[in-house]
């Protein structure tokens, strides 16, 4: 009786863990990444057209009602995340979530990237976006 309860309890582990697998292997299509990007970046382009400068950090955007909330995004390897990484230079962590750089000394400051080192289904870096 037990060797049977072992042996259930064994496939079951291995059926959580190849979900758990094929969940961190899925990935949102380049185009919907690149469309919710391309809709944080407009906001942030509102922001700076009304105030004349960069936000010190992506929540003001939020804030100041220019973008409603984060979209989500989920790419391979990485658990779907709805937050933006304030930054202070332009630097790829691998965090598989979207990144704005908020340093005025920056060369970069004011950008939104995606802060991935993998590639997408057509083999380009998501950073590259």
């Amino acid at each position: 009786m037990r060797k049977k309860i072992y042996a259930a309890a064994a496939v079951l582990l291995f059926l959580a863990a190849a979900a758990a697998l094929v969940r961190l292997r899925y990935a949102m299509p380049a185009a919907e990444v690149v469309r919710k990007l391309s809709g944080l970046r407009v906001a942030l382009t509102l922001y700076r057209l009304e105030h004349k400068t960069f936000p010190a950090s992506f929540g003001d955007i939020i804030a100041d009602g220019k973008l409603e909330t984060v979209p989500e995004i989920k790419l391979s390897w990485h658990r779907g995340k709805t937050k933006v990484l304030n930054v202070g230079t332009l630097k790829i962590r691998d965090t598989g979530t979207w990144a704005y750089v908020n340093d005025p000394a920056s060369a970069q400051f004011g950008l939104v990237y995606i802060d991935c080192r993998h590639n997408d289904e057509k083999g380009r870096f998501w950073s590259e976006f």
